[in-house]
């Protein structure tokens, strides 16, 4: 019955016009396929993505790159947008292949670990794809932590490499006197005391590269992103190649992907490449679609515009702060995204406000696209298609994707216009499970296979998604998570502090910024500056108290002792309102 109602509530809503055309024909043979596709999956209201399924070849996610990339090896690949220094998409396999030979040299084998730690740069990818051709495993580190924080990424994952910048090379020693499992500490520059040359190592011949090197695309992983799931501290994701490689051919589906082919595309490599919007979405696109990255190590506002300035950058991702800053900067003219055909934004929802905003400074010329996903789902999942952008969603699930929304309290599924819930995914993208970590797996991905994403979403009657708040825990900070247990077991160690909780408090520039509300021991003196200062001492900049330190007497919790978060959020809402 709920199959019939939902082809039945399918043709009413005109989607099949919208996707497929107007031909009886060709809507009854999508009704079908949506049928037939929640028959199988045995559940009301499952939504089939309105795209035709994607092939997806079972190859490791190095050759998948590297044979896109053979009719473009004359092409520029990557740019340091600092230096000038560039490669090509030939020069950057031969580079990758070396260095899996160097790394096969020092010992390293097939599902060792190596933590890059590094900001963006062409040897980044290099590395990445170094590693993954020997069948090793990347664990990407954020590259603003701290050592504390670092060591334990690097523990947690079982890294017996780390490749990193000089600059940061004396933190990566640290962290390596606090977990002793590195063998080898790689630096992007020359050899220093107890740091191997990566510019050495890059001039390996490939003799010793293992050509017979097996790799099992569904099981073995590529990469090993931390991500605070739903709740809890930072968990290893465990992707696999057939999970990047899936992605990729998802999101170039042509409804969905506007490279331009012919006319190489210029992309701006500003985001993070240790953040898997970054990683995958911005760094693999950019390679597999033979398109030029100019990369940038952070983001600097003269840095940022002068390189789509000088560079003509054509494909521009995204996050809301980005947007914000090129919407309201006076430093950002019109005229600087002439080029520009496409924008993507993600990581957090944009908001129809500044979008629309975003609109009158630049025109309807720039094709705008909002993306949904999660580092569990490698990670997009959500995609508006080319030139059918509405403002507030990020449009339907992508090819291969199903997804439904489920009510809160009742369990049930619930379809379009029908309220609020959870929204689940279940995909070839989604994650093998969490790296050592069997409860937290099956806490996210349910014994159907659901991957339970933590946030509350509604869907229109064309299966369009909003993402409307947000189940899970964690914070965004300008597209970054922060996980309040994180920062709750940081102050907890702190002498003077007995109990604490934090939450996420809206920022304009930001997003949202942690807060902490504690409770100090009956005979302190300390003073709120003095607890966030102890807080930015000890992590990384995006996870300091930008949001204040708020002494309080208790901290209401439910009866089983779980911190009721959403209470302390109503009320900072509250305040803020009263405030302004």
């Amino acid at each position: 019955m709920g199959s019939v109602r939902s082809a039945s509530s399918f043709l009413r809503s005109g989607l099949f016009k919208k996707y497929y055309g107007s031909s009886p024909l060709a809507a009854s043979c999508r009704v079908l396929r949506q049928v037939r596709g929640c028959a199988s999956l045995s559940d009301r209201w499952v939504i089939k993505s309105p795209f035709n399924d994607v092939e997806i070849p079972e190859i490791s996610y190095p050759q998948y790159i590297f044979d896109a990339a053979k009719k473009n090896e004359q092409k520029t690949a990557w740019i340091n947008g600092l230096t000038g220094q560039s490669i090509t998409h030939g020069e950057f396999q031969t580079l990758s292949r070396g260095l899996g030979s160097a790394l096969t040299r020092l010992g390293m084998k097939q599902g060792d670990v190596l933590g890059i730690v590094s900001p963006n740069c062409p040897e980044f990818a290099i590395t990445f794809f170094g590693v993954a051709s020997i069948g090793c495993i990347n664990t990407t580190v954020n590259c603003t932590y701290t050592a504390v924080e670092i060591a334990k990424q690097l523990e947690n994952s079982g890294a017996s490499f780390v490749m990193t910048h000089p600059l940061l090379l004396t933190t990566i020693q640290e962290a390596c006197n606090i977990y002793k499992g590195v063998k080898h500490i790689i630096v992007n520059g020359p050899a220093q005391a107890g740091a191997l040359s990566l510019q050495d190592l890059l001039k390996d011949d490939g003799t010793a590269f293992p050509e017979d090197i097996k790799i099992n695309p569904k099981e073995d992983l590529v990469v090993l992103p931390y991500s605070s799931g739903t709740t809890g501290v930072p968990k290893g994701v465990m992707l696999t190649h057939y999970n990047l490689v899936a992605n990729l051919q998802q999101i170039t589906h042509p409804s969905l992907m506007s490279v331009r082919g012919a006319v190489q595309d210029i992309f701006l490599g500003v985001l993070p490449f240790f953040h898997i919007y970054g990683m995958v979405p911005c760094m693999g696109l950019s390679l597999m679609t033979g398109s030029l990255t100019v990369t940038l190590p952070m983001f600097e506002p003269k840095l940022f515009v002068g390189a789509i300035e000088k560079y003509k950058v054509t494909y521009l991702h995204t996050v809301p702060p980005l947007v914000s800053f090129l919407t309201q900067s006076p430093m950002v003219k019109p005229e600087l995204l002439d080029n520009v055909h496409t924008m993507v934004c993600g990581a957090a929802p944009v908001g129809p406000v500044l979008i629309n905003e975003f609109r009158k400074k630049f025109t309807d010329r720039i094709q705008f696209q909002e993306g949904y996903g999660l580092t569990e789902a490698a990670p997009v999942t959500h995609l508006t298609p080319i030139n059918r952008y509405l403002p507030g969603s990020t449009g339907p699930s992508i090819p291969n994707t199903y997804a439904k929304i489920v009510d809160l309290e009742t369990g049930e599924t619930i379809g379009p216009n029908e309220g609020t819930g959870e929204l689940c995914i279940k995909g070839p993208q989604i994650m093998k499970g969490y790296y050592c970590n069997e409860k937290a797996t099956k806490e996210t991905i349910d014994e159907d296979g659901w991957l339970h994403t933590g946030d509350i979403a509604k869907m229109d009657q064309d299966e369009n998604v909003y993402i409307v708040d947000r189940l899970k825990e964690l914070i965004k900070v300008k597209g970054l998570q922060v996980a309040p247990a994180e920062l709750e077991d940081l102050l907890r160690d702190h002498p003077d502090i007995t109990d604490v909780a934090v939450i996420g408090i809206p920022d304009e520039r930001a997003g949202e910024v942690p807060r902490a509300y504690v409770v100090l021991s009956q005979n302190s003196t300390k003073t709120e500056e003095e607890i966030a200062q102890y807080v930015e001492e000890n992590v990384a900049p995006h996870k300091k108290l930008a949001g204040g330190v708020i002494f309080i007497n208790e901290i209401p919790k439910l009866a089983t002792g779980k911190i009721l978060r959403r209470k302390l959020k109503e009320t900072a809402l509250e305040e803020m309102k009263m405030t302004s």
